[in-house]
């Protein structure tokens, strides 16, 4: 699973929103994080930090077809050891998730203004 802190923020983003729940965005909203001590991103035994992993994690169960295209622009995530994906993939499957691009295409906020 996910490690420590990093990413989960997105892959929890990621099932809602392609999944059939909703992120609201307010824009009168204020948002708050309560940052941890410092040293918790750490290398993994594979060398990898915890982050690294998260995002591994993340892009092979959540992107698809934009897989690709995550690794092109960040290279040395593709070869991150991410771990066991087969449990978050059978769920996306039972929760009759969306693609990335289905939802993407269809759910990013346009701006109105000029």
């Amino acid at each position: 699973g996910m490690k420590v802190f990093g990413a989960e923020n997105l892959e929890m983003s990621f099932r809602v929103w392609m999944c059939g729940g909703a992120l609201e965005i307010n824009t009168c909203s204020y948002v708050g994080h309560v940052f941890r001590r410092s040293g918790l991103i750490t290398q993994t035994v594979t060398g990898d930090t915890a982050l690294q992993q998260n995002t591994k994690r993340m892009v092979d169960v959540w992107l698809d077809e934009y897989k690709d295209a995550f690794y092109a622009a960040v290279p040395g995530n593709k070869n991150v050891e991410g771990g066991d994906v087969v449990s978050r993939v059978l769920l996306r499957q039972r929760l009759k998730c969306r693609s990335f691009f289905l939802v993407s295409s269809r759910s990013i906020p346009r701006s109105t203004s000029s």
